[in-house]
């Protein structure tokens, strides 16, 4: 997904983009717009050198949005079912069918946030800044 916001702050080789809310954005839900949000900022790879004020186009991984909703929903979806199957046939008891289901829950969080740190540092998973439209009046 492409997208056009402005640079409001600089650091380095990244920069925040805000973008404002267009009428296409309450059916995307890419951006995670909150609610009665009119602009949203993002922190983008700045490989063009883009300073302040600037006007960018900008992209996002679009196989971000599929692999996210497989981690955070089907997965522990998987791993209740499974838990539910061992301790059904293994143990027998529905009260740890419950214990089972939570700990494992509770531990795939634990390992969806290191893969969150993993893949939000990786090159492929970040936004990225690939033209500056307009200049900041400031130059």
């Amino acid at each position: 997904m492409q997208e056009i916001g402005k640079v409001v702050k600089t650091d380095g080789k990244r920069a925040i983009v805000k973008v404002d809310k267009k009428d296409e954005c309450s059916k995307c839900g890419m951006c995670l717009f909150p609610k009665n949000a009119t602009s949203i900022e993002f922190s983008v790879d700045n490989t063009l050198g883009a300073t302040e004020g600037d006007t960018v186009l900008f992209e996002s991984v679009s196989d971000g949005k599929l692999l996210g909703a497989i981690l955070v929903f089907l997965v522990p979806l998987l791993i209740i079912g499974a838990s539910a199957l061992v301790a059904y046939l293994v143990i027998k008891s529905e009260i740890w069918t419950l214990f089972l289901s939570i700990i494992g829950i509770v531990v795939w969080f634990v390992v969806l946030s290191v893969i969150d740190k993993k893949l939000t540092n990786s090159k492929n998973f970040r936004r990225k800044i690939i033209s500056i439209e307009k200049k900041s009046q400031a130059e």
